[in-house]
């Protein structure tokens, strides 16, 4: 490339590794048109011994029911990183946000990617090493994992039927689940701003037996009541079991679930649901990480969160 170029070797070295504020633009044209030409792709190994750092961006998901597009959004990941020339991989949550840090640390990552696992302090605690982690925490949050809107989106549909009580259904097994106390808390506090008594959490797994246990734990306390379910998955449970008792949906009882999913889509009533729009967000997601690793001419990414309301027919 030196060659084609027809400048030094350090000269090229120093241009496509970015520090290239001293060479004329002239010399800078010829190096990248060089780069081009030759179909040049950076040297992961090379980059890694200069930098002491691997070339792996770790997407971290936590221990739970995956949504409906998760595949797509980290192939998407890997679309849109391709330019920094990283290997991206998938970490599983471990047993503490604490423990999944540490295992974090000793791959020596080029970036994280974190889905909501990381509290604020164990981001801290892997910045302090060196690690670039994304999305970045909005300023002026409290420590506590915010549900990104996810629950007033269920409530707003919820409470049109002016239910007496809400209740959160989760899956049976939610105890690992970093995402089921911020959606909780979060749904608590619209019922306090609605005059409603505490929304309470019921767990259902997913037959139609469980979510009958559960759907008559609901119908003992006040109704009309209102159920923002964890994900598609548990609605369609708690709407089964409404089917077999002969509830009345939404009059009785409205449900609202989270992905979108085609199956909800096909029940009859038509499920009403959130869209995650898990491709989007992860899009915003990588040019935030670019624009971290030098790419200054992107612009940073405004809108933080990508759930919208599906309205459907339960609620």
């Amino acid at each position: 490339m030196a060659r084609r170029a027809g400048v030094s070797r350090s000269t090229v070295s120093n241009i496509l590794n970015g520090n290239d504020a001293r060479f004329p633009e002239q010399t800078r044209q010829k190096v990248l048109d060089a780069a081009r030409e030759l179909e040049y792709q950076p040297s992961v190994a090379g980059r890694s011994l200069v930098s002491g750092r691997s070339d792996t961006i770790v997407v971290l998901v936590a221990n739970a029911g995956f949504a409906a597009h998760f595949q797509d959004a980290v192939e998407r990941v890997m679309a849109n990183t391709r330019q920094i020339g990283g290997n991206v991989v998938i970490r599983v949550a471990g047993e503490s946000p604490r423990a999944t840090s540490q295992a974090v640390a000793v791959l020596r990552p080029l970036a994280v990617v974190d889905l909501g696992v990381l509290t604020p302090d164990d981001r801290v605690w892997l910045e302090d090493r060196g690690t670039v982690i994304v999305p970045s925490l909005v300023s002026g949050r409290s420590s506590t994992r915010l549900d990104g809107g996810i629950s007033d989106l269920q409530a707003s549909a919820l409470l049109h039927h002016k239910p007496k009580a809400l209740w959160f259904a989760v899956p049976a097994t939610y105890e690992r689940d970093p995402y089921v106390p911020s959606r909780l808390e979060a749904l608590r506090r619209v019922a306090r701003t609605a005059g409603l008594p505490e929304s309470s959490l019921i767990a259902v797994d997913l037959t139609v037996e469980s979510g009958i246990a559960a759907m008559r734990t609901v119908l003992s306390g006040p109704t009309p009541a209102g159920i923002a379910a964890y994900n598609d998955d548990v609605a369609l449970a708690m709407l089964a079991a409404a089917r077999e008792l002969s509830v009345a949906v939404p009059k009785t009882i409205a449900v609202v679930g989270v992905d979108n999913s085609p199956v909800g889509q096909m029940w009859s009533p038509r499920l009403t649901t959130v869209d995650t729009d898990l491709v989007g967000m992860v899009d915003a997601i990588a040019i935030e990480l670019r624009i971290l690793l030098g790419e200054s001419e992107l612009e940073m990414p405004t809108t933080r969160t990508h759930f919208s309301l599906v309205r459907g027919e339960t609620a």
